[in-house]
């Protein structure tokens, strides 16, 4: 018979606890009836009946949590609605086989046990409470399957994804693999020549550049050969794409404040950077510039003032956080970069590297790519000790915008996200300088801000036709329409029509004297 949680008594938990900052260790550490009832459906545990025990489905359980930062719980006897049903139904056999199956299906599992009492319509019970670790290394079933837990959601990691793992945490080097490339032929020795006077410099030693690359893990010596490593590779290789597809940046720019999809994916610019990556930074910051717009916007004081739509600090170290410390392993993958009229993302491959995650990321340090990070930073691209992002998130702050955001998500493979806001919402007449001064200071403060969209695009592009101004603003065709021919009779715009109705031709332009 199954029943529900039920108490006389008060809250397990004192004012002072704050239960949502437990670990499953700690929770583990106080579990009781009492407790699980107090914090229902949790993200930190899997709640388990005992009618079916799918003993595959048990061992994927184990390697999730075995992969996952501080474990995780798994609770027998209690479904998950809440109905305490207990393990007194299990026999001495199946409670062993639940005991036992990671030996056989999740070996490098090092699972603990134990029961804990319950009372179910007045009668005692008990449940069976499994507590399993971060182990700090892959942790596969029999069926050489991986999986690790995103939000609410358990995730089969790809093989890539398993690479990547391995890598960051120091079970094997993406970048301390040897690759398929001739020593000194094959490189960019500008570079490395800038590398090592930079090295020299800083450290005061006087190694050879052949010996100065083996002693910072770039070139190896094998066999009397030298071999250079992906770490070199990353960092000066004339063609890095030749072993290292995902070795580029794409940097998009889009009118509405979603991407689209099939006809409406229509980026106003599209650009691909490839290469190693210093080349890849120079390149990216060239083209970056290009795509911001200088801003005009009402301060405080009710006087224009022109800004970048985001500081400079803040764009290029999340570009250079993102180049540096992505996973080159997930070989396929690019780095993203793209612009919307309220935003900036920047998406690069591979998931945090523990311990940083998105509440850590500016007091704790970890790199992915040791090496090629240790080889920026003398080149004057890369900060240590987590000064990059802090960077990002002050120089922000100084331009008065939102703080930047950090986020893991699952997008073709895992990626991090880091989201850049511009405070459209807020700066409702923010656009380019020189489009505001051609329209005056006073007809701009009377502007709504879909018109500001019209007339900003049709100032750029010398032109606008009605889907154009449908897509920029996101209304419909219809009052698109009727928005254009309300700016027309406000002489901001000249309508020059065509033979029909939604004929291509017609269109307005911006009057040249408004």
């Amino acid at each position: 018979m199954s029943g529900q949680l039920s108490f006389d008594f008060e809250s397990p938990i004192s004012a002072s606890e704050n239960p949502a900052l437990w670990t499953p260790r700690d929770i583990w550490a106080r579990l009781n009836q009492q407790l699980v009832e107090h914090l229902g459906e949790d993200r930190r545990y899997e709640l388990k009946g005992c009618k079916k025990i799918n003993f595959d489905d048990l061992a994927t359980y184990f390697s999730t949590f075995s992969n996952t930062p501080d474990g995780g719980l798994i609770i027998f006897g209690i479904e998950n609605d809440g109905a305490v049903v207990g393990c007194s139904s299990l026999s001495n056999g199946q409670l062993n086989d639940i005991e036992t199956t990671h030996l056989k299906r999740c070996p490098l599992a090092k699972p603990e046990f134990k029961r804990f009492s319950v009372i179910i319509d007045g009668k005692p019970d008990f449940c069976l409470a499994i507590f399993i670790p971060y182990i700090g290394k892959l942790v596969e079933t029999n069926k050489e399957e991986a999986w690790i837990r995103y939000g609410e959601s358990r995730h089969k990691m790809s093989l890539e994804e398993k690479q990547d793992f391995r890598a960051t945490r120091q079970e094997l080097s993406f970048e301390q693999s040897t690759a398929s490339y001739q020593f000194p032929d094959d490189f960019d020795l500008r570079i490395i020549q800038d590398f090592c006077d930079e090295y020299r410099r800083a450290e005061g030693v006087k190694f050879s550049n052949e010996e100065l690359l083996i002693d910072r893990r770039l070139l190896r010596k094998e066999d009397g050969k030298l071999k250079p490593l992906n770490s070199l590779v990353l960092l000066a290789a004339k063609d890095p794409g030749f072993t290292i597809p995902g070795c580029r940046v794409r940097i998009q720019r889009f009118a509405a404040e979603e991407e689209g999809q099939g006809r409406s994916y229509q980026p106003q610019r599209d650009r691909t950077v490839e290469g190693n990556v210093v080349k890849i930074l120079r390149d990216c910051t060239e083209i970056v510039a290009s795509m911001l717009y200088d801003v005009t916007w009402l301060d405080d004081q009710g006087k224009f003032v022109t800004t970048p739509e985001y500081p400079f600090h803040a764009w290029f170290e999340t570009i250079v956080n993102a180049v540096v410390h992505r996973s080159y392993s997930f070989s396929g993958s690019e780095i993203f970069i793209k612009f919307f009229p309220d935003r900036m993302e920047v998406d690069s491959p591979g998931g945090f590297i523990p311990p940083v995650n998105e509440k850590t990321i500016y007091e704790t340090r970890s790199a992915r790519n040791h090496n090629l990070m240790d080889a920026m930073r003398h080149l004057g691209y890369v900060r240590m000790a987590r000064e990059g992002t802090r960077r990002i998130r002050e120089s922000m702050k100084e331009f008065k915008l939102p703080e930047p955001k950090w986020q893991q998500e699952a997008v073709h493979g895992v990626v991090v996200r880091v989201t850049l806001r511009n405070d459209h919402a807020s700066r409702k007449r923010a656009t380019d300088t020189d489009v505001a001064h051609h329209f005056g200071v006073e007809v701009w403060k009377l502007l709504q801000e879909h018109e500001i969209k019209i007339l900003a695009y049709a100032f750029r592009n010398q032109r606008i036709q009605v889907s154009e101004a449908a897509r920029v603003t996101g209304r419909t065709w219809h009052t698109s329409k009727k928005d254009l021919e309300r700016l027309s009779r406000q002489g901001l715009l000249v309508f020059h029509p065509g033979v029909y109705e939604r004929d291509p031709k017609a269109h307005y332009t911006v009057r040249s004297t408004p």
